[in-house]
């Protein structure tokens, strides 16, 4: 590669912000210094939000997601900072058990041998482990007995879980309006709840919810809410909705939360607010189980059973698919969805009022970019070309340009934090 190649290679990934897998767009742009018109191809990043296929739109998108929820928690980017001081929860919601999978307790057990039980199912498999497994034990979440664990039903759960939120939702806000003494049509003009929830897929391969709940004021968020709408009032309505709430299933049965979950008050320690804003951003770039496999939706049942070696996985994967081509199915769209085991909703969704919008900040990173572009594009004019860069070496040098940018952002941080406690220091020194 000579010395021309190498800067027209760098300029292309300086364009495509060190994206893995650009998107190529060609049309005119307009040169606002002289007014003419040229054909161009641009390559922009592909804004993917997983990890495993672009690391530096992955970095992007989880950076907006912390925005996303800090500015929910603290305010900031439009959102008023009162709301630092309204009533805020911080919810997991689990799924039920559909089979005894090996896990890490407490105390460090997988799942003890009870005194009353069998010692092993009615299909000759343990109903017990006594084992204390790593944290990257790849047994973890897997059932003890195959056949004993109803495949069917967590599919269909995870298929029903956005529902069913939406309804836990519906039965907190009408629990509220209960306790405030009015009904639920008007609620708002007396408070309002505000969300964020993210999805996340566990090792045994059900859906997990964990929401930031927010309680306002009316119709704005900066004002503040009634004085009977309290955080200790408001953890009592989402924990006796949890426990209320359910989604009919297609025949009519009751689609219900696991009997585990968990409500923190947000108020109580800043640092737990700063960890949660961490752990939503987190899983907002992941994949249903970190790996490449996952990260696509599969094409066929062939596919699923190639790609996948996770036993329990693959047979999850291949359980949606098999629902999916059911006709009585056909509204979850199962197939399309095989690589998240049945779940059907957005990764993230969140109230219109809780923050700002990906779409705000995306706006405001074009705009700061915009002095960096060699021209104005016309709108209408550009159509996709293509993916990715005419050199193949160009995704790998594009990973390793961002990974080097990284770490040099986590060590000049580093120094900041290393001067800042030197400062404290000194400064407590001299008093």
């Amino acid at each position: 590669m000579n010395a021309e190649e190498s800067k027209r290679l760098l300029r292309e990934l300086q364009g495509s912000s060190n994206c893995s897998h650009p998107i190529r767009l060609r049309g005119e742009l307009v040169n606002t210094a002289t007014g003419e018109v040229s054909q161009r191809s641009l390559r922009v990043a592909c804004k993917d939000r997983r990890e495993v296929l672009c690391p530096a739109c992955s970095f992007l998108y989880r950076a907006d997601a912390w925005i996303l929820v800090s500015t929910g928690l603290v305010g900031g980017k439009g959102i008023p900072l009162d709301v630092g001081t309204h009533p805020r929860l911080f919810v997991t919601l689990t799924a039920p058990s559909f089979g005894v999978v090996h896990s890490i307790r407490d105390n460090g057990d997988c799942v003890p041998r009870s005194r009353s039980s069998k010692r092993s199912c009615v299909h000759g498999g343990r109903t017990s482990c006594l084992r204390r497994h790593d944290e990257d034990d790849v047994d973890l979440g897997t059932p003890l007995c195959e056949k004993c664990f109803d495949y069917r039903s967590a599919v269909l759960w995870n298929a029903h879980a956005s529902r069913l939120w939406n309804n836990t939702i519906q039965v907190i806000r009408r629990l509220l309006a209960e306790a405030g003494g009015i009904g639920q049509p008007h609620l708002g003009s007396v408070a309002q709840l505000n969300y964020l929830k993210v999805a996340e897929v566990q090792r045994r391969g059900l859906v997990h919810l964990h929401c930031v709940l927010r309680l306002d004021g009316p119709e704005l968020v900066d004002a503040e809410p009634p004085s009977w709408a309290t955080t200790e009032l408001l953890a009592r309505v989402v924990r006796a909705s949890i426990e209320r709430a359910w989604a009919p299933d297609l025949n009519g049965s009751p689609v219900r939360w696991g009997r585990i979950y968990d409500i923190q008050d947000l108020a109580t320690r800043e640092e737990t607010a700063l960890k949660v804003t961490a752990y939503v951003a987190k899983y907002a770039s992941k994949t249903t189980d970190g790996s490449k496999e996952l990260a696509r939706r599969f094409r066929s049942r062939r596919q699923i059973r190639t790609l996948i070696d996770n036993p329990h996985f693959r047979r999850l994967a291949l359980t949606a698919w098999d629902l999916g081509g059911e006709e009585k199915y056909e509204i979850f769209r199962l197939r399309e969805h095989a690589h998240t085991f049945g779940f059907t909703g957005q990764l993230i969704t969140k109230s219109r009022a809780f923050s700002t919008t990906f779409a705000a900040l995306r706006s405001a990173r074009s705009d700061y970019m915009a002095g960096e572009r060699e021209g104005d594009p016309v709108e209408g004019t550009f159509h996709f070309e293509g993916r990715g860069y005419d050199d193949p070496r160009a995704s790998q040098l594009a990973e390793l340009f961002f990974t080097m940018q990284r770490e040099l952002r986590q060590e000049a941080r580093a120094r900041d934090r290393a001067r800042t406690d030197h400062e404290v220091e000194e400064a407590e020194e001299t008093n």
